[in-house]
């Protein structure tokens, strides 16, 4: 898998309780082709991937979501953008 194609989107979940529906949802979206990451935020109720979009599309996704027994929000999605990294430098300019 070509690191340079991977993306990562973020889109809502419903449905989600307890730390067990963030493993369900984890375990099941692991195994989508292509995926590389996969983080759910069950506070916000967000599910964070890492991906292949040329193997793992938002069907794909969505699929593994409802099929672990909850509900994507894919009109709702989100790209993520890397944040810079500060570093140990960025953190000793704030001082």
């Amino acid at each position: 898998m070509d690191t340079q194609s991977i993306e990562t989107i973020r889109f809502p979940v419903a449905g989600m309780t307890c730390g067990s529906c963030v493993a369900r949802i984890t375990r099941s979206v692991r195994h989508v082709p292509g995926v590389t990451r996969v983080r759910v935020d069950l506070r916000n109720e967000l599910a964070s991937i890492s991906r292949d979009p040329s193997l793992a599309t938002n069907e794909s996704i969505a699929a593994a979501v409802v099929a672990a027994g909850y509900e994507p929000d894919m009109d709702r999605i989100e790209p993520v953008t890397a944040a810079p990294s500060r570093g140990i430098l960025g953190f000793l300019r704030r001082g």
